[in-house]
């Protein structure tokens, strides 16, 4: 199996669960249930491949802080090395409040060194120490940003193959001109169903995969209770989501970026990989916060185990 580097955001979240409705300005209301532990799209994406055994690294950068030694040891007990992490002294490790609903959340971020951090201030290896290289959240690390195309280009001329988790964007911009001349570096590009169609500035999702660049040689797209969309080889396809009870959809896209990854990376086809990701997402909706331990995929056992009610918005608008 091909070892996975994942390089990106690492930050806490607090994710508070059990609300009897939304908040506004002015009222407070009480959560039920609460959870803190490591976050970040790419954090998440690197825990749950650890916690299936996949050979993985994760490159990031945190604060030398209450925080950052509390999101070093999280990692630690999902199977994660951490000497790839760095630490620095003077900027705060990245804090992000989630207020989770069964079929919604929201997002409250302070980004410390998610966003500070540049490529420069990340451990080196990361072309040499994998096969596949995984990135996520773009929007939202303003540092690395700029490096993404270039990153993608030298991890294909070091005979990678790479992904990316696009993310939501906190500025509503959706401006990829940047990435865009990169595209053709880019195996398997992976954004929500919103998200394609905020890039493309389309309505329609299908619409948005049609005009999304054909420079993208993979494009898989999350599309929450209707599972998930390909493109690939010239040819566009629907595959089923997996059906869940839906108590937390905090972590399900990159659960499901998770459980794709997993199965790609051991030479599994694209329709089983999709299948993986949509069983790691509807595990995640399960639960509230990364499910732990192993999720079963061999002879159909994930489909059997779980509960069989609505789909729910398996919408992979990912951590942060």
């Amino acid at each position: 199996m091909r070892t996975v580097i994942v390089l990106g955001d690492l930050n806490l979240d607090i994710i508070l669960g059990g609300m009897p409705r939304y908040p506004c300005l002015g009222k407070e209301i009480v959560a039920s249930e609460r959870l803190t532990k490591a976050g970040g799209s790419a954090a998440n994406v690197a825990c749950m491949l650890a916690e299936n055994g996949s050979p993985v690294r994760l490159f990031s950068r945190v604060g030398n802080d209450f925080e950052g030694d509390y999101v070093l040891q999280c990692v630690q007990e999902s199977g994660l090395d951490t000497d790839t992490i760095s630490r620095c002294d003077g900027e705060p490790t990245g804090i992000t409040i989630s207020l989770t609903y069964p079929h919604e959340r929201m997002y409250i971020t302070h980004p410390g060194t998610v966003a500070s951090t540049t490529l420069d201030e990340l451990q080196p290896g990361y072309l040499s120490q994998g096969d596949h290289l995984h990135l996520a959240s773009y929007f939202l690390q303003t540092g690395l940003r700029p490096a993404v195309g270039q990153l993608l280009a030298r991890a294909k001329a070091a005979g990678m193959s790479t992904s990316l988790d696009l993310g939501g964007d906190p500025a509503d911009e959706w401006d990829i001109h940047d990435l865009e001349p990169y595209l053709k570096y880019l195996d398997w590009f992976i954004p929500s169903d919103d998200e394609i169609r905020a890039v493309t500035q389309m309505d329609d999702t299908e619409q948005a995969i049609n005009r999304f660049p054909a420079e993208a040689i993979g494009l898989v797209v999350k599309a929450g209770s209707h599972g998930a969309i390909t493109r690939y080889g010239g040819t566009t396809e629907h595959h089923p989501a997996i059906m869940a009870e839906a108590i937390d959809t905090t972590c399900a896209g990159d659960c499901f970026c998770a459980g794709f990854l997993f199965a790609i990376c051991r030479g599994e086809s694209l329709a089983a990989a999709v299948r993986a990701g949509n069983c790691y997402g509807a595990r995640a909706v399960s639960c509230v916060g990364l499910p732990r331990g192993r999720v079963p995929l061999e002879d159909g056992g994930s489909v059997a185990q779980m509960k069989n009610r609505d789909a729910p918005g398996l919408d992979a608008r990912d951590s942060v």
